[in-house]
């Protein structure tokens, strides 16, 4: 009885050992015919028996599996995904093994695919399909993991996609492994066609001088560019109102370069979008020091500075006096910088007629004495020096921007204010017609 189930098993694993091999022969004949949804019928098939399959039949099992999924190129990403994956299942499996059978057949179909999927990636970029392109990044990289700038640009093409968080994916998985994007790209001219030509590595480049179809070896070194993924990571966080986390992002910047003005201004824009207007104006005024002729920077520290004196003007008069000069004072210097500053002009003019406003105040408070008639008139000569202070500005503006209304209406109010009823006639007619094509 015994004897008889020991037989019937022996037969039975015979069998299925028969059954795994045909499949697999069936398969590879499809490949050899490019019938590859043949062949992936049979690969399924023998599938179902890979739990008794032996070391051997199953490395041919996952390379086969891995050639039909490749599909000679036609495949898709999800396809591709599974050949790669079989082709290194196949290869680790074989690592083992005394005889390589399929590891040279499965590395030659890799280096296969890298090929495809970096010209697949240059081939969309060109068309500005960025999804595209760093899918096709992603998996050069996936094919060839010690290439590591591959995943870095799909990061870059995620970030410019605006799929951010595939971009913050991408970034982690860099951070993990330690990424700065220092390398050596190695290069040789192909006598040929003249042009330059980047190896994977210097072995191969020596393979090809040897043949004598190239000359002139070289090699590049990249710089790092850890700051740029710091950067970048920080700023997807901001743009996802997540603070916390790009502010630790910022804290990292900044610990390999303090004063890298790109990571100030980021840092200024979060302390701003926070309420931490004192961090703000501090970031701000050390970012001009790099960049003292930054126009932005200027007119944003005349904002803060206005902003101060304001706030303080009933408390302290004279400390809001020296704000409001050191805004007067950085509104000029971004004119200066930039000609066709149209906010700094608006800003500075609106600056100078906030001094009108205690002025008037004053002038309603006299009585009628004449003493106090003496006063008034001399505070309309203060206030009229006021107006005229501001029309350069006002009319620098208008200049620069012909249907600026703000500053025409104000332009109309001041001349009529100083009795120059030509201009205040010519910026009246002015208005009217902006007026009406708003209307």
């Amino acid at each position: 009885m015994n004897k008889n189930i020991c037989l019937i098993l022996a037969l039975f694993c015979i069998n299925i050992s028969y059954s795994q091999k045909k499949e697999l022969k069936l398969a590879e004949r499809n490949i050899k015919s490019e019938d590859y949804s043949a062949a992936r019928q049979n690969i399924q098939s023998a599938e179902k028996l890979s739990s008794q399959m032996d070391h051997k039949t199953t490395v041919k099992y996952h390379y086969l599996k891995g050639v039909v999924n490749y599909a000679n190129g036609s495949s898709n990403i999800e396809e591709s995904s599974i050949a790669l994956e079989n082709l290194n299942k196949a290869i680790d499996l074989e690592s083992t093994s005394s005889t390589k059978l399929y590891t040279p057949k499965a590395k030659e179909l890799r280096i296969a695919m890298l090929n495809r999927f970096v010209a697949d990636s240059r081939r969309s970029l060109e068309q500005e399909d960025y999804k595209s392109a760093y899918i096709n990044l992603e998996m050069s990289y996936r094919v060839s993991p010690n290439d590591t700038l591959y995943l870095y640009n799909a990061a870059l093409l995620a970030t410019e996609n605006k799929d951010f968080n595939q971009s913050l994916s991408f970034y982690n998985e860099l951070i993990d492994l330690g990424f700065t994007g220092i390398t050596t790209n190695y290069y040789a001219t192909e006598k040929a066609t003249g042009e330059d030509q980047a190896f994977t590595s210097q072995d191969q480049r020596k393979l090809f001088i040897k043949a004598g179809t190239h000359e002139n070896p070289r090699d590049l070194e990249l710089e790092s560019v850890e700051m740029n993924v710091l950067r970048s990571m920080a700023a997807i966080y901001r743009n996802q109102n997540d603070y916390d986390k790009s502010l630790s992002f910022i804290e990292k910047a900044k610990a390999l370069d303090e004063n890298d003005i790109n990571i100030i201004l980021l840092e200024s824009n979060i302390r701003w979008e926070i309420g931490d207007v004192e961090s703000y104006e501090k970031l701000i005024t050390k970012a001009l020091e790099i960049d003292p002729d930054n126009a932005d920077l200027h007119f944003n520290l005349g904002v803060i500075s206005s902003d101060k004196g304001k706030a303080i003007e009933i408390d302290d008069a004279d400390k809001a006096m020296s704000h409001y000069n050191k805004a007067m004072s950085h509104y000029n210097k971004a004119i200066e910088i930039d000609s066709a500053y149209t906010r700094a002009y608006l800003n500075a003019a609106a600056l100078i007629l906030q001094k009108e406003e205690s002025i008037i105040k004053e002038m309603n408070s006299l009585g009628t004495s004449n003493a106090d008639y003496n006063k008034y008139d001399e505070l309309k000569i203060v206030r009229e020096d006021i107006y005229k202070s501001a029309i350069p500005y006002l009319e620098s503006v208008y200049e620069l921007d012909n249907n600026n209304l703000n500053a025409v209406r104000t332009l109309r109010n001041i001349y009529s204010a100083v009795d120059d009823m030509d201009n205040y006639k010519k910026y009246k007619s002015i208005t009217e017609d902006i007026e009406s094509k708003i209307d």
